[in-house]
């Protein structure tokens, strides 16, 4: 990944180097980047660590934040796409939540990820955690547990289908409340003892609950885990030291997961993490436009200062720009038919 990353540097400042127009496209302009998830959750702190960097990388301009959540961040999606003009002084800033609608079909969705031109992009990885109070100290006490726990989340058809598919994989007694505005009020909810099960993404996790953990007010249990270059699942590398949703699976029950349920999962959290989020401009933004957008990317990617702070963001994960971006989300964005109708099946049942 390290290789392609430079790679594709190498490629795109070679053709920046006589482009007056990408040079100076955004000179004294303001841009908007639109996060689709009110402040304090994951993709917010994630947005607010990537554009300053971006902004000085480009040209003089102003980046701001504009936090528009609602419909599980379909409404800041649709905002972008429907609303802002295509002139290149939006961004807009999605996640796993924004995708697996997108995928199943939503018929709230009216973006076309066909239609945007990723900028930059990273994974993250996801940690279920719980409250000290029920009593559960791992993973494997999810497995047929007696206690009631009670989960947080913002919608089933967003990122939140990944640790739901989780509890039905480890038959967990969980009742779920969702409809929250995102996961930083789910945050809020466990602290104040709302719910008693959630997870982050691995930003909000390093910020807002290791230091619970720190503290005894919180017990990580597991992560989804990242999917390899065979399809397998295996440990998170910004947490190696937790074990994956597969690995509890094979303790409590003494085999490895298998079958449509533990394919659907994989792909919703290959859809949800393996290139969680991304920076996107409108495709048919002017000329110069997204040229000098990938371009300040890349020098951002490059910046040692940036290094310090996605270590502490993100953990142990490489960014991308462009094309190397999109590969990436394509590559995530599949699901068979017989997982798809399960899910689907899944969905509506549960």
């Amino acid at each position: 990944m390290k290789k392609l990353v430079v790679l594709l540097a190498l490629i795109v400042s070679l053709a920046f180097l006589g482009s007056a127009n990408a040079q100076g496209f955004y000179d004294g302009k303001t841009v908007e980047v639109v996060v689709p998830f009110s402040n304090g959750g994951g993709t917010d702190r994630w947005a607010r660590a990537v554009v300053p960097f971006l902004q000085k990388y480009l040209d003089g301009a102003t980046l701001q934040v504009v936090n528009e959540p609602g419909g599980g961040s379909i409404t800041g999606g649709n905002s972008f796409a429907v609303r802002r003009d295509h002139d290149g002084m939006s961004l807009f800033v999605s996640s796993g939540s924004t995708v697996i609608p997108y995928l199943l079909g939503n018929d709230a969705v009216q973006y076309e990820f066909n239609d945007f031109q990723a900028i930059t992009g990273s994974p993250v990885g996801g940690i279920v955690y719980t409250s000290p109070d029920t009593g559960v100290s791992s993973g494997t006490d999810l497995c047929d547990n007696e206690e009631l726990l009670i989960y947080g989340g913002v919608s089933t058809t967003g990122l939140d289908i990944v640790p739901l598919l989780s509890f039905e994989l480890l038959s967990a007694n969980v009742f779920e409340i969702l409809g929250y505005d995102g996961k930083g009020p789910v945050t809020v909810a466990f602290q104040q003892g709302e719910v008693s099960l959630d997870y982050q993404t691995s930003s909000s996790y390093l910020k807002n609950i290791a230091p619970l953990v720190e503290e005894g007010k919180a017990v990580p249990l597991y992560t989804f885990g990242v999917i390899d270059g065979e399809g397998n699942l295996v440990r998170d590398p910004a947490f190696s030291e937790m074990p994956t949703i597969k690995e509890v699976y094979e303790e409590c029950y003494g085999e490895s997961p298998s079958g449509v349920a533990w394919d659907a999962f994989k792909a919703a959290a290959a859809a949800g993490f393996a290139i969680q989020k991304i920076v996107w401009a409108h495709g048919d933004a002017p000329a110069g436009a997204n040229e000098a957008l990938i371009a300040a990317a890349t020098e951002m990617i490059a910046d040692p200062e940036f290094q310090e702070v996605k270590a502490n963001l993100i953990g142990d994960y490489d960014f991308s720009t462009g094309e190397a971006t999109m590969a990436q989300f394509g590559a995530a964005g599949s699901i068979s038919d017989e997982a798809f109708s399960w899910l689907t099946e899944f969905l509506a049942s549960k």
